[in-house]
């Protein structure tokens, strides 16, 4: 049976203090009204990352992302302007630019033809001639808020949103010494889809490093035995038992809420001293 969305976000208590703090329940997890509930009030909501200035430096170069199930499109103009618009044509909401990234002075809609500028507006519509009370000013591509910070490009779904300035606060001055826009440059786009919760992959990242002398030492210690025996073996120590139990963790937003998905807190680590849970 289905729980209510606030009963499962009552599941953990924010407030408690970092000696006694759990990570959070397994539910968040996996549950589907917490997924929507995530990707209409954190992505949807929030300043995110989608690229890098340097993709669009010049004039006509664009790039495509997806940000809370919303297809995105980033270019610069031939004004020089950086736009970001919903990558959805205004006729049958097919999606107009269809490559990853590139370079157009106007893209063109494959389903009907319709022809959008770089700068988004409705350039041109097949077949469309007579049509009463229709304004092409009007129905030029939807703009989406568009900012840059180090040369990082952000977007914002929410057109009330405060300015990307003001959501990152502190961050800026903090980071400002490490010279970012100056040191990084843009080398590739590679995509990798991780069957696994966003918040998993998240978690094993801010752990802050507290799993890699032990996961490294076993990869190492495997490796060593393979070597020493002169062939490929199965690790029989705790490696393989790590790694096996973190592809059941990966999966687990997957399971249904039947009799065998474990209880909320079950295999939660107590997060003091670090300032988060480890799974």
């Amino acid at each position: 049976m289905q729980r209510n969305v606030r009963d499962i976000l009552n599941l953990y208590n924010p407030q408690d203090p970092l000696d006694h703090a759990w990570t959070i329940p397994s539910p968040w997890y996996f549950d589907p009204g917490i997924r929507e509930l995530e990707q209409q009030s954190v992505f949807a909501k929030f300043w995110q990352a989608v690229g890098r200035a340097d993709q669009v430096r010049d004039k006509g170069n664009f790039f495509t992302a997806d940000i809370a199930g919303e297809p995105i499109v980033v270019a610069r103009g031939e004004d020089g302007q950086l736009r970001a618009f919903y990558n959805v044509c205004r006729h049958h909401a097919a999606a107009v630019v269809t490559e990853a990234q590139g370079c157009a002075k106007q893209f063109r809609c494959p389903y009907h033809g319709w022809t959008y500028g770089n700068d988004g507006a409705l350039k041109g519509m097949v077949e469309f001639e007579g049509v009463c009370n229709f304004d092409r000013a009007k129905n030029g591509l939807v703009p989406v808020k568009v900012d840059t910070w180090e040369n990082f490009v952000f977007v914002n779904l929410d057109g009330r949103a405060a300015p990307l300035g003001a959501f990152l606060g502190g961050v800026s001055e903090i980071v400002a010494p490490l010279q970012l826009a100056k040191k990084l440059k843009h080398f590739d786009r590679r995509t990798y889809m991780l069957n696994c919760n966003w918040k998993v992959y998240v978690d094993n990242y801010l752990d802050g490093g507290y799993h890699v002398p032990h996961v490294a030492l076993s990869e190492f210690h495997d490796q060593r035995l393979c070597r020493r025996d002169g062939h490929k073996s199965r690790p029989a120590d705790g490696g393989g038992q790590v790694r096996r139990g973190f592809r059941l963790l990966l999966r687990g937003h997957q399971q249904k809420g039947d009799a065998t998905q474990p209880p909320e807190h079950q295999g939660q680590r107590k997060s003091a001293g670090r300032g988060h849970g480890h799974l």
